[in-house]
C-alpha cells in the first residue's frame, strides 16, 4: 500500500501535460442501434476509469415507469433498471454530461444509445427551442414530452412517448421517433416524475408536429448551439410560462379606518352576489351611505361609509362565487367579523409635561407624489387617505417662473380623478414646458372628503426637465389590431410604459441616453397587461416580442438631444 501511495505522490510532483481528452468507448452492450434487445442494463466500458458526475442530465426515452439506477464499476458505466422494456419500441438511453473520467472529470458529452426491442430502428427527430414567454430567457431544468395522442389530460397523468432534456440555451433534439405526429410538451419537471404537476413551469405548441430526418443520426443539441443563427430560423418556438392556479376565496378582510373596510381575493374579478353589513344587534347599515371601490382588476374592494360614525364592533355577511370541495364554483356565503375599532381620544387628551400643544381636529391627509423627469408626461399625484367631494380651485395656486427662476405667473391645470383609486388623482398642467421651475400650493380648505374633513395646506415645488438633454423614440405603427403594451428597457428593466391601440405614431420622450431595448405584448383582451396562459385550457400567453432592427440586433443606442424614428410593423414582428 505505501508503495502504491508513493508512487501516485511521484507521479503528481513530476508535473507533465494535463489530461484533456475524454474518455474512449471501447465496448457497448447493447450495440448502437441494435435490435430485438431483451435486457435489464445497459453497460458501457471506456479505455480509462471514469464516474458520474451529474446523474440529472441522464435520461431514458420514451421514459420507464421506474427511473434506471447509474452506477460506475471501474471502467464501465452500468445503468440497471426493474422496470420490463416495451415491445417494438426504440428506446434511448441519453447520458448528456453525467460520464467524466476520474482524474480530471473530462466529460464524455452529448453521449447517447440507441437500440430497439424489434426488429426496426426509429431513426427520425423532433428539435426545437424553448424560452420564457414574457423575459425570453432559457429556462434551466426542463423537459420536452411528446405524446402520440391529442388528449387533454395526458400530461397530467400519463408517461410520455418521448422525452428529453432541454439545454441551458433553450434547444432540445427529441431523437428516436416514429414517423407520426406528437403533441410537444415542455415542463419544468421538479420531482423529476415526467408528469405535470401544478406549479411546474410549462409550455405547449398549438399543433402536432411529425418528426423529420435531416443531419446524421446522432445530430445532438450541441449541433445546434454551435450553429445557433440557422437554428434560430427554423426551429419551432415553445414559449415557457407559468400558469395561474390560484383558486378563488377571500384571502384577506380588514376594517382600515373606522370608516373603510377591505376586501382582498385571491383571483382578479371576484364574482360578489351580495354583501351586507351590520352591528352586533344585527342592525344593518345604510347601504345608501357606502361608497365601493374596486381596484384595476377588482381583486381589492374597499367599502367606505360616509355615516357620521361607526359602531366599535362590524359585522358582514358577503355571498361570493368560490370553488366547493370538487372544484365547481358555486355560490359560498361567508359571515365576517372585523376587528373592533377603539377611537383615540386624542381632543380631551392631558399633554404630557414639555409637550407642544397641537391641533388634534383630524384632517384630510395629503401626499403630493412626482417623478420630476416624467412629469411633463404623468403629472402629480395627489394622494388622499379618503375620497373626496369637494375640490375648491380658488384655492389652488399655480405657478410658472422664468429661465432665471423669477417672475411668477399663474398658469392653468386641471385635476382628473383615477376610476379604479377613488384617492388619487391626477395634477397636470395645461402645458408644461421644458426646463422651468413651477410652484404648487393647496391651501387649508382646498380639499374636503366624504367625512367632511379638510386638508392642511401644502405646497409644493417642480423643476422640468431640460428635453435637449434626453432623447425620444417616434414609434409608427402598422397593422395595429388590438391593444398593445410597450415597454422600454434597460438593463432587463423596463423604465416607461405606453399603450396604443390604432395606427400612428407612438412617441417615447425624456429617454436618458443609453442602450435600450423594446418590448412589445399583444393585449388582445384590453386588460392592460401581459397574461399568462393554461395547458389544461390551451390557451397560449399573450405574446412577446421585441423590436428588431433591420440589421437584426434588438437594442439601440441612444443619445441625448437625438429624435429617433422607428417603424413598427405589427404584422411583421409577431409573423412568427
Amino acid at each position: 500500500m505505501c508503495v502504491s501511495n508513493c508512487a501516485n505522490m511521484s507521479n503528481s510532483l513530476s508535473g507533465g501535460p494535463k489530461d484533456t481528452t475524454a474518455p474512449v468507448i471501447l465496448k457497448e452492450i447493447p450495440k448502437y442501434d441494435d435490435i430485438n434487445v431483451s435486457t435489464k442494463q445497459v453497460e458501457i466500458t471506456f479505455n480509462e476509469y471514469v464516474k458520474i458526475k451529474d446523474s440529472k442530465t441522464f435520461i431514458v426515452s420514451p421514459p420507464l415507469k421506474s427511473a434506471p439506477t447509474i452506477f460506475t464499476r471501474g471502467k464501465r458505466v452500468i445503468a440497471q433498471f426493474d422496470s420490463a422494456l416495451n415491445q417494438n419500441t426504440t428506446y434511448l438511453f441519453d447520458f448528456g454530461n453525467a460520464i467524466v473520467d476520474l482524474n480530471e472529470s473530462n466529460p464524455l458529452g452529448d453521449y447517447r444509445l440507441r437500440f430497439s426491442t424489434g426488429d426496426f430502428v426509429d431513426s427520425l427527430h423532433l428539435s426545437g427551442r424553448a424560452r420564457h414567454a414574457f423575459t425570453f430567457d432559457s429556462v434551466k431544468n426542463m423537459k420536452v414530452m411528446l405524446y402520440k395522442d391529442d388528449v387533454d389530460s395526458l400530461p397530467f397523468t400519463t408517461l410520455p412517448d418521448a422525452v428529453a432534456n432541454i439545454s441551458n440555451r433553450g434547444f432540445f433534439v427529441v431523437d428516436a421517433l416514429k414517423s407520426q405526429p406528437y403533441r410537444v410538451i415542455t415542463i419544468e419537471d421538479k420531482n423529476n416524475n415526467n408528469i405535470y404537476d401544478a406549479g411546474e413551469m410549462v409550455g405547449f405548441l398549438d399543433s402536432m408536429i411529425i418528426p423529420v430526418t435531416f443531419g446524421s443520426d446522432t445530430m445532438t443539441v450541441g449541433d445546434y448551439e454551435r450553429d445557433s443563427i440557422s437554428a434560430f430560423k427554423y426551429l419551432p418556438l415553445v414559449r415557457i410560462f407559468q400558469e395561474n392556479i390560484n383558486k378563488q376565496y377571500l384571502s384577506e378582510y380588514k376594517r382600515d379606518q373606522e370608516r373603510k373596510v377591505t376586501l382582498h381575493f385571491a383571483q382578479r374579478y371576484p364574482e360578489i352576489h351580495s354583501i351586507d353589513f351590520f352591528d352586533s344587534d344585527s342592525v344593518a347599515f345604510d347601504s345608501e351611505k357606502i361608497i365601493t371601490e374596486k381596484s384595476f382588476f377588482c381583486d381589492t374592494v374597499t367599502y367606505w361609509f360616509t355615516n357620521d360614525s361607526l359602531p366599535a364592533k362590524m359585522y358582514a355577511k358577503i355571498v361570493y362565487t368560490k370553488p366547493d370541495s370538487v372544484g365547481n364554483d358555486v355560490p359560498t356565503e361567508a359571515t365576517l367579523r372585523f376587528k373592533d375599532f377603539v377611537k383615540i381620544d386624542n381632543k380631551n387628551r392631558k399633554p404630557k409635561r414639555g409637550e407642544d400643544t397641537k391641533d388634534e381636529t383630524p384632517k384630510l391627509q395629503i401626499a403630493v407624489r412626482v417623478n420630476e423627469t416624467l412629469v411633463m408626461e404623468t403629472g402629480l399625484d395627489l394622494i388622499f387617505n379618503a375620497p373626496l367631494t369637494k375640490i375648491d380651485y380658488e384655492k389652488i395656486n399655480f405657478y410658472q417662473f422664468d429661465d432665471e427662476g423669477k417672475n411668477p405667473k399663474k398658469t392653468s391645470f386641471e385635476i382628473t380623478s383615477d376610476t379604479s383609486n377613488l384617492c388619487r388623482y391626477v395634477f397636470n398642467a395645461d402645458k408644461w414646458e421644458s426646463g422651468l421651475t413651477y410652484d404648487i400650493e393647496f391651501l387649508s380648505g382646498a380639499f374636503s372628503d366624504i367625512y367632511n374633513l379638510q386638508n392642511d395646506s401644502v405646497r409644493k415645488k417642480i423643476q422640468t426637465p431640460n428635453i435637449d438633454k434626453f432623447s425620444t423614440i417616434n414609434l409608427d405603427f402598422t397593422n395595429v389590431e388590438c391593444n398593445y403594451i410597450v415597454h422600454l428597457i434597460r438593463n432587463k428593466r423596463t423604465v416607461q410604459t405606453k399603450q396604443i391601440d390604432h395606427n400612428g405614431i407612438l412617441t417615447i420622450s425624456f429617454i436618458e441616453p443609453d442602450t435600450y431595448s423594446i418590448k412589445i405584448i399583444e393585449d388582445k383582451n384590453n386588460n392592460k397587461r401581459w397574461d399568462t396562459g393554461s395547458l389544461k385550457e390551451r390557451r397560449q400567453p399573450e405574446r412577446v416580442k421585441l423590436y428588431e432592427l433591420e440589421d437584426g440586433k434588438t437594442t439601440i443606442k441612444l443619445r441625448q438631444g437625438w429624435e429617433n424614428g422607428l417603424t413598427v410593423d405589427i404584422k411583421k414582428i409577431f409573423s412568427e
